[in-house]
């Protein structure tokens, strides 16, 4: 868990650092065969090496221009995260390309550091803060991932399940939100995200979006996940108990 949280400072501290710079595509922290054989190899080289530095290259186009005017500098040396909240100063001819590739970047970093192959039914919380806002808001960890479920097999066509806290009142919710819309766009925090396109599983598990849901949750890192929990509800402003 300690591990889980100075991961989490550091990429919190980078993407800071790096807000008005050329932002690489972050790495795996694992091997592309690490999740096998729930996910597999070729399906995580091709989200990753192909869709995911997709939307690096086509946010870094948009940083571009944003740092090119004076009048939009200011946007561009935001973290992407606090950008993602600007969107309506964003300029029109590129706002749905920071929306869409911010979106995409963020959520795919995300999504990839809350996998792991010690990850699954046995890393579940039993205990801790995490464990007691699940049973608090959704009854238990097991109803939390049916609902969870439920949201990711409604979604209809492309788009991300969402488990984020609403920092206003410390709240949970799970949402489903289409394309490459996050959380962050409302002023959510979102500390759990499956990509449900069809690139993130039609190699593997071609139609079968419920089977993928559920290898999903065989690589979930709930230490990671508790760990952004804690961060996320230490500074909200609502009341998130710890």
């Amino acid at each position: 868990l300690e591990m889980a949280r100075a991961t989490i400072a550091i990429f919190l501290l980078c993407a800071c650092v790096v807000g008005a710079q050329h932002l690489p595509l972050p790495p795996l922290p694992y091997g592309y065969d690490a999740l096998e054989p729930h996910i597999d190899e070729a399906t995580m080289r091709v989200h990753h090496l192909s869709h995911a530095q997709t939307y690096t290259d086509k946010l870094n186009g948009a940083l571009g221009k944003l740092r090119a005017a004076a009048s939009t500098k200011w946007l561009a040396k935001l973290g992407v995260d606090e950008l993602l909240g600007h969107l309506d100063e964003v300029p029109e001819e590129l706002r749905m390309t920071v929306r869409n590739a911010g979106g995409g970047y963020v959520n795919h970093d995300l999504f990839f550091a809350s996998l792991s192959p010690a990850g699954g039914e046995a890393n579940e919380p039993t205990a801790g803060s995490l464990h007691a806002a699940l049973t608090r808001h959704f009854g238990s960890v097991g109803e939390f991932k049916k609902q969870f479920t439920l949201a990711a097999l409604e979604i209809f066509g492309s788009g991300w399940a969402w488990l984020a806290l609403d920092p206003t009142t410390g709240n949970l919710e799970i949402s489903g939100l289409p394309n490459q819309d996050t959380p962050l766009i409302s002023g959510k925090r979102p500390l759990l995200g499956l990509d449900v396109w069809e690139h993130a599983y039609y190699l593997k598990h071609q139609s079968r979006r419920k089977d993928y849901i559920a290898d999903f949750w065989r690589v979930v890192d709930w230490d990671s996940l508790s760990a952004r929990y804690e961060t996320a509800a230490g500074s909200a402003t609502g009341k998130a108990e710890l």
